[in-house]
């Protein structure tokens, strides 16, 4: 008989969690980008609309600093939900995550500011996860498995703990239903991944401007 695979837990509160499953690790890194917190729900179109709002909280954080682009959610959301019917996105099936840095890439071209946007699609917590927090660049997680199953998060830190000479390792996100950050195990989860589900990330990267 296999070995069955441990599911991840979607975690609200952190240091519970720890407690309870590494009893005495140690924080050694971490990192957190602040991003406004919106979910689904808040957005006239909230069907199936999670690589939407997803991608328009990562445009939000840019748009606070690039004064360009329009600093209303509600505007930036509109913006996006056009684009995303250029690539047949529709309220019943959503849209192909494979789609979400082409839109990010449109959005910004639309206002001439340069990127470079890109799927990742053998990512791991180190990259691009990590090293994307670590330059100050939030990024958009979808995932097909588990909890979060057809769902499309955004990343916005990390932490990582000393526990028995190992290293655990946790993604800090929005996932669009609650108002408050989630975290997830990410070695748990990384066994999901390689047992029987798969994960995207999308980055993008403003190039001077």
């Amino acid at each position: 008989m296999k070995n069955k695979v441990k599911q991840y837990e979607v975690i609200d509160y952190l240091y519970g969690y720890i407690l309870k499953n590494y009893n005495g690790a140690r924080l050694i890194s971490e990192k957190s980008l602040e991003l406004e917190n919106f979910i689904q729900n808040d957005f006239e179109s909230s069907e199936k609309n999670c690589s939407l709002v997803a991608s328009t909280r990562v445009i939000k954080y840019y748009a606070d600093r690039i004064s360009i682009l329009p600093k209303d959610e509600s505007e930036i959301f509109k913006q996006i939900y056009t684009l995303a019917q250029k690539y047949n996105y529709n309220e019943k099936i959503g849209i192909f995550s494979t789609k979400v840095d082409d839109i990010l890439r449109d959005y910004f071209t639309f206002f001439k500011v340069n990127t470079i946007s890109r799927g990742h699609y053998f990512g791991n917590f180190y990259k691009p996860v990590k090293k994307e927090i670590d330059e100050n660049r939030p990024l958009v997680m979808n995932i097909a498995f588990g909890e979060y199953h057809n769902h499309t998060v955004t990343v916005t830190g990390y932490k990582i703990f000393k526990f028995k000479n190992m290293k655990i390792k946790f993604i800090e996100l929005y996932d669009g239903w609650r108002r408050e950050k989630s975290y997830i195990d990410y070695n748990i989860f990384a066994q999901g991944i390689f047992s029987k589900g798969i994960c995207s990330y999308y980055t993008i990267k403003i190039i001077n401007n």
